[in-house]
């Protein structure tokens, strides 16, 4: 009778099992189809594929639809799609649409990737403006702009600069801080046309900061004058 029982207890408990295994294949198997679709926006964004990084996007979005549906919304917003409106800052900056990624994407966020995007934005959009001033010699409005560049582009670069968790992640917002804190600098890359392969669209960080998001063979994060990155800047507080 024992055997009997125990025998009852052991499939039921088998069955328990085998049913826990075929509902949790679901989440492994989107969690694979969820970084193959990190892969390929990242290296959309990488290679400045427009087409690849909204694929991308898009495919990640239908992730966290698919998460959410099946109650896993809040550890995917904590664990998987935390930053997901460095993606889509990302595709703005790509699709050139400075202002939303600014005003939109980036609104009521804080962190030291933020304070970077949105110091890029708005310097593309004063370089827009600055270009403009230049053509009409409006020399009154180009001292104007300049002076918004190094107020408040510098802010944001100083911010991620003092914010950034080290000295890899540093590189390109030290660099920026110190390119828009010196007039000259700043002004010089204000006036220089705007390069074909835009600079810095990706996050900075990781083993490859010092050559993803650059044009290839270029090592100035905004400017196209060819000068060597100063060491400088505002040093990261503790």
């Amino acid at each position: 009778m024992k055997t009997k029982t125990r025998s009852s207890a052991g499939l039921v408990t088998g069955f328990i099992f085998s049913i826990f295994l075929f509902f949790i294949s679901f989440p492994v198997s989107w969690l694979g189809e969820y970084y193959n679709h990190l892969n390929q926006f990242s290296l959309g964004v990488k290679n400045y594929d427009r087409d690849e990084a909204i694929n991308g996007l898009e495919n990640l979005k239908e992730d966290y639809n698919r998460f959410a549906r099946w109650k896993f919304q809040y550890l995917s917003d904590k664990f998987l799609f935390s930053e997901m409106h460095l993606y889509e800052a990302s595709v703005s900056l790509l699709n050139e649409d400075y202002e939303k990624a600014e005003k939109e994407d980036l609104k009521n966020r804080n962190g030291w990737q933020v304070s970077y995007f949105s110091g890029i934005s708005k310097f593309w959009v004063l370089h827009a403006a600055y270009q403009e001033a230049m053509v009409k010699k409006d020399k009154k409005n180009m001292a104007l702009i300049l002076g918004m560049v190094i107020e408040e582009v510098k802010s944001d670069f100083e911010k991620c600069v003092r914010e950034c968790p080290g000295p890899v992640e540093n590189f390109n917002c030290s660099f920026n801080y110190d390119l828009v804190s010196n007039p000259k600098s700043a002004a010089q890359a204000l006036a220089n046309p705007k390069p074909e392969i835009k600079y810095i669209l990706g996050s900075p960080g990781g083993d490859e900061s010092k050559e993803d998001g650059k044009e290839p063979g270029k090592k100035n994060p905004i400017s196209s004058d060819g000068k060597e990155p100063s060491q400088g800047g505002t040093k990261k507080k503790g």
